[in-house]
């Protein structure tokens, strides 16, 4: 593939199997709901800027998203934007040589820590360039003291989900869409109805939606390309619901949760008291389920509803022994997140044997674990 094709092809297809993909955390287990999105019409000159990198003839508009979305998170923290390396981002990819990147990799990958782009360059170079740069130990210990968390996958084409989330919370959301070239515009168009996301002259591509605003009367984001400031609007282009709702293929920011222990002493001076210990009886068996990414729901949704109330309070039960982050929704969706938090508990409780409880990894909440939950909460 040469400079030109990569340049256009940098967002790979996740060829995992549908086990790992279940494993991921998805928006629906932790926001019951979304904020109401303000959607005005913003001039130009309003919208949210940051700097515009160049991934130039390379496949890195994947990595150049995430090392935005890391400079986003340090300003917002610190009020000081920091760019951060995406050649540290893209050397690390599970499929190099090859051009190109997929998304939950780049994650996991800034989980462990990203460098900085003064240290390690990473703008008008191609793949060779890239890949071909020593990162020294010294400037990578550097990045481990630079990363993320948690990522949650948000819904796919649901513009007001990726709105609400940047009104709320301040971060970018790694958007992802399919096009083929001469769709790609200021503000892209679609041409091609039938186009497939699959097809090999098919172009996928990672930018960065950092902003929102009604355009021409149509809810619209604005994001920020990785292209560098010649292209589209200074860098910047306007993506309208109408191609949103088609063409969008994956979104996702990154998050940390924060844990609250409230079953061990708390020092003094406390904060605000919490809701207290949990009581409740559990009857039933309640159990993991996965998540349908095209209905943007729970994929049995009957189930998800008979055990909602019940994982609920164990959500909130799982938060107070500190399993279940604390800064999120107790929304009743047993998924990957209340997977982990449950295989934690049964752990710390010796619910059974651990080689009985490491073949489940908490996507079961049985008779044993039942016991233990009432011994301890049970009204």
């Amino acid at each position: 593939m040469n400079d030109k094709e990569q340049f256009f092809s940098g967002a790979i297809i996740d060829i995992r199997p549908e086990e790992e993909k279940e494993k991921d955390y998805h928006f629906g287990e932790i926001v019951a709901a979304t904020n109401p999105v303000n959607w005005v019409e913003k001039p130009q000159n309003a919208w949210r800027k940051f700097p515009i990198f160049n991934q130039d003839g390379s496949g890195s508009c994947v990595a150049q998203t995430l090392a935005k979305l890391l400079g986003i998170l340090y300003w917002l923290k610190n009020q000081l934007y920091v760019h951060f390396s995406a050649t540290h981002i893209y050397q690390r990819r599970s499929n190099k040589p090859s051009g190109g990147m997929a998304g939950v990799d780049a994650f996991n990958i800034a989980r462990k820590g990203v460098t900085l782009e003064e240290l390690v360059p990473s703008q008008d170079m191609n793949d060779s360039q890239m890949d071909g740069t020593e990162i020294p130990q010294y400037k990578q210990d550097v990045g481990s003291v630079f990363k993320i968390g948690n990522y949650v996958s948000l819904p796919i084409k649901d513009i007001d989900t990726i709105a609400s989330v940047i009104q709320t919370t301040g971060k970018a959301v790694m958007v992802w869409f399919y096009f083929n070239r001469d769709e790609w515009a200021d503000v892209p168009i679609i041409k091609y109805p039938d186009l497939n996301l699959y097809a090999g002259d098919t172009s996928r591509h990672s930018v960065t939606a950092i902003d929102f605003t009604l355009y021409n009367g149509k809810k619209a984001l604005i994001i920020e390309d990785s292209w560098g400031q010649f292209f589209g609007l200074n860098g910047q282009r306007v993506i309208t619901e109408d191609f949103f709702r088609v063409r969008n293929w994956f979104a996702a920011y990154p998050i940390n949760f924060a844990f609250e222990d409230q079953t061990q002493p708390q020092p003094e001076p406390q904060p605000s008291p919490g809701p207290g210990k949990p009581k409740y009886t559990f009857t039933k068996p309640l159990v993991f389920i996965p998540w349908d990414s095209a209905k943007n729901q729970p994929a049995d949704a009957s189930l998800h509803e008979s055990q909602k109330t019940d994982v609920i309070t164990l959500q909130n039960i799982l938060k107070y022994e500190g399993h279940f982050p604390s800064n999120v929704s107790s929304t009743g969706y047993y998924g990957s997140v209340t997977a982990k938090a449950v295989y934690a508990f049964q752990v710390a409780h010796k619910v059974a044997p651990l080689s009985e409880l490491d073949s489940l990894r908490g996507r079961r909440v049985g008779e044993k674990t039942i016991k233990v939950l009432n011994e301890i909460y049970s009204l």
